[in-house]
């Protein structure tokens, strides 16, 4: 039975939010990729309109300008707000994307990434950190970047992940809707 929808823009998007995300929370939670940004906010959209079921929309916000992710998340809130006024769901915007939440702490992706980071290439992180994730790992392309950094990832680095505001969001988020009636 599913409590609740989690839609992203990729698959790389929900493999970190399955990886972060407590077991007992995404047990009835089904993950659903909405083929990027809109795509997703359709995707949303719809579910909310045919399901009824609480819906979580995690996207990138493309940007670190706090006016700018301001205005698109007011934006997308109000839109589903105002059609869906009843269901629960949350809106969580990445920033600048959803990668960002590994470069959490700057000492586990050095452990992980077997190297240290200046403050030159540690800034280029925080600003692009796909592209950053993809420049560091790269050369073990037989395995894809997220599998490398979880390959090498104990539960104690896990939860200092977990603390990011986005996984505490969508933590506190699914708690409250993704809770199996009791018969």
């Amino acid at each position: 039975m599913t409590l609740a929808y989690v839609i992203t823009e990729g698959k790389t998007d929900i493999e970190i939010l399955q990886r972060l995300l407590p077991k007992h929370l995404i047990q009835d939670t089904q993950f659903v990729e909405g083929v990027g940004s809109y795509g997703a906010r359709s995707l949303a959209s719809s579910l909310l309109a045919t399901r009824s079921t609480p819906v979580a929309l995690v996207l990138d916000a493309d940007t670190e300008d706090q006016e700018q992710i301001s205005e698109k998340y007011d934006l997308i809130n109000n839109l589903l707000g105002q059609a869906f006024h009843g269901i629960p769901f949350k809106v969580s915007l990445a920033t600048p994307e959803i990668e960002v939440i590994l470069l959490q702490d700057k000492s586990l992706i050095e452990k992980i990434a077997k190297r240290s980071f200046n403050d030159l290439e540690w800034q280029f992180a925080k600003s692009q950190p796909r592209r950053f994730l993809v420049e560091v790992f790269r050369l073990q392309k037989s395995k894809p970047v997220i599998e490398q950094i979880f390959g090498n990832i104990s539960d104690e680095e896990i939860q200092i992940l977990q603390q990011h505001p986005l996984i505490q969001d969508l933590i506190n988020f699914l708690s409250s809707v993704a809770v199996t009636p009791t018969v």
